[in-house]
């Protein structure tokens, strides 16, 4: 048998990681995205968030994006405010629904992220993180 290479190593790391998150979301009636979101949402309350924001974070199209809003504004965990700034930007913000599952999202994140550094050294694990966001940059960098 060959040896794998390092991109199907990762891409089967991130399905069982969004596997794990669809399943645990479902019993909310939600989507590991959307509880992506509502993470997302909650970790950035000193700066006005807009829906291009999410296509950044997330690496998504706009219609994609526009969708994941629409749908949480739907269930009333996300809604959509005037921007002070600019009058034709909508602000996006957590409602008190959407805040009430924020310890919930938090917590099941949090044990996320312990479970896949569990076995490592602390060492191991800040190599392992920083290794992370040096290849989540790859697209902004050029060569």
């Amino acid at each position: 048998m060959t040896e794998r290479r390092l991109g199907a190593w990762l891409r089967d790391a991130e399905h069982q990681m969004n596997q794990e998150m669809n399943d645990f979301a479902r019993q909310y009636g939600l989507t590991g995205m959307q509880l992506s979101l509502i993470d997302f949402l909650s970790r950035n309350t000193r700066e006005p968030v807009f829906q291009v924001d999410l296509e950044h974070e997330f690496h998504v199209q706009r219609s994609t994006a526009s969708l994941l809003v629409k749908r949480m504004v739907e269930r009333d965990l996300v809604t959509r405010v005037v921007a002070t700034s600019d009058s034709r930007k909508r602000q996006l913000r957590l409602t008190a629904k959407g805040q009430r599952l924020v310890p919930i999202v938090r917590q099941h994140l949090d044990q996320q992220d312990a479970k896949m550094v569990a076995d490592l050294s602390v060492r191991e694990a800040q190599a392992f993180q920083q290794a992370l966001q040096n290849i989540s940059h790859w697209h902004t960098t050029k060569e």
